[in-house]
């Protein structure tokens, strides 16, 4: 294992958007839909709207600064480039990643559900189970965790093809996906607790070093992925509730494998089953994968300890942060509670979310002379109008938390900007120290003092001549 060795270049576009598809299509729809559907109702639907627009705003942000900068410090670079504050940088990169690390731990706990219900394993321990494993295909390179992922996502799409075939006749009148028990503001709320659904998408500018043509790559891949899971979230989110009453799915742990039971039996809802812990499984896969090689680019730019930039000789896997991320994603697992960590991985994300869009607004005027591979339509001026929309959304979802949340977020943000206090800014200031050579000494000349005496043996001598 060698410290020098850099990341392989092995992703093509196909891999690049099967990889975010991974991360995207997991738990969010095959778990979280049914704690959604208590709080949205029939309305559940009009959330997953909310949240794609949300999503496709942001997504759009990512595609203009991961081809702009493809690099896997990713928010740590953008918000450095946007804001020259390396302090601020770092506090919404650790944001990011300690959010990514609890969101692995929720959807791992999702896997764990469905696995309970398969064979009657605690969900927790099916949790942890699934993080050993997953790790050691991470550890073993990129390119073969992208083609595990390709595999798992694949089975998950597939299920919910299926779920949407079964159900299509199923279907009720217009008005019965219009009811709203809590009002809109409960669909706002559940907006703010689907949002996790669509996490994923980036996690794209942690593979800049990873994509082969990432400057082309990446905005392609990020405009599919959320194309592809929106259409497939809305049409499931409306068979769900037109198979099982809203309050029955809002206590289900495996709420899909229940609407294909209802649907086809007991049997198809074992099948959905399988199809659920491939979906979790490959979200998982991917959120290791991104996190890790966030740390990794986080590492390449002095922010983090140089022993995160250690890698495979074979793989050339970052096997340091791997097992750093499994660890943590362990820890956070144990409680077992899915709703609130799903709740403040929103939270986290939505935050760095928020500061991405600004990003975008901020380098348009900052940074205006510089290429770019693609660049987010619609603008007045130079200033860009999506990721506008981006950032007040974002910031709207934010104010929808409850207060817990919200402060616990803030919490962890300013956490970051402790850590980067003590260990950071210290680490950077001995860096600049040892290597910045110490002033040159200036050269004293010295003028000769001539004797006066010495002139006047020289004068006499001339003259002897």
């Amino acid at each position: 294992m060698n410290l020098l060795l850099k990341l392989k270049r092995d992703i093509g576009l196909f891999g690049t958007t099967a990889y975010i598809l991974g991360v995207i299509i997991g738990a969010g729809i095959y778990v979280i839909i049914g704690k959604a559907a208590g709080i949205t109702g029939n309305s559940i639907w009009l959330s997953f709207l909310i949240a794609a627009v949300i999503a496709a705003c942001t997504g759009l942000s990512y595609a203009e600064l991961s081809s702009t900068f493809p690099y896997d410090s990713a928010e740590y670079l953008y918000t450095q480039r946007s804001f020259k504050d390396r302090r601020f940088s770092f506090a919404v990169a650790w944001l990011k990643i300690i959010t990514l690390i609890i969101g692995t731990s929720a959807v791992a706990l999702g896997f764990g559900g469905y696995l309970a219900s398969l064979i009657g394993l605690n969900p927790i321990i099916g949790a942890l189970l699934l993080l050993v494993i997953l790790t050691i295909f991470n550890l073993v390179g990129v390119k073969q965790a992208i083609g595990f992922d390709i595999a798992m996502v694949l089975i998950a799409i597939a299920g919910l093809v299926l779920v949407i075939g079964v159900g299509l006749p199923h279907l009720q009148a217009p008005e019965f996906y219009w009811e709203m028990p809590h009002g809109f503001s409960g669909v706002i709320t559940g907006a703010a607790l689907i949002f996790f659904a669509f996490l994923g998408f980036e996690n794209i500018g942690n593979l800049g070093e990873e994509v082969k043509d990432p400057k082309r790559t990446l905005p392609l891949a990020v405009i599919a992925s959320v194309v592809i899971s929106t259409v497939l979230y809305i049409l499931v989110s409306i068979i769900a509730v037109s198979v099982i009453p809203w309050e029955q799915l809002a206590h289900s742990t495996a709420p899909l494998s229940d609407i294909m039971t209802v649907l086809l039996g007991s049997k198809a809802g074992m099948l959905m089953a399988v199809m659920a812990l491939a979906a979790t499984a490959s979200t998982v896969l991917g959120l290791m994968i991104g996190t890790s090689r966030m740390i990794y680019g986080l590492a390449e730019e002095d922010s983090l300890p140089k022993m995160f930039l250690k890698v495979t000789k074979k793989g050339r896997a970052p096997y340091v942060a791997v097992l750093a991320v499994a660890i943590i994603a362990a820890i956070f697992i144990i409680p077992g509670k899915i709703t609130s960590i799903a709740f403040l991985t929103n939270f986290g994300a939505l935050f760095v979310f928020l500061v991405v869009n600004l990003c975008v607004i901020v380098l348009r005027y900052s940074h205006d002379h510089i290429t770019r591979s693609f660049s987010v339509p619609g603008r007045i001026g130079k200033f860009p109008i999506i990721p506008a929309i981006g950032l007040v959304t974002c910031a709207a979802l934010l104010f929808s938390f409850e207060k817990k949340m919200f402060f616990a977020g803030i919490l962890l943000f300013l956490v970051g900007l402790v850590l980067y206090s003590m260990f950071g800014e210290r680490k950077r200031v001995s860096k600049i120290s040892l290597h910045t050579p110490p002033p040159k000494k200036k050269k004293v000349i010295k003028k000769r003092k001539i004797k006066k005496k010495s002139i006047k043996k020289v004068i006499k001598k001339s003259k002897k001549r």
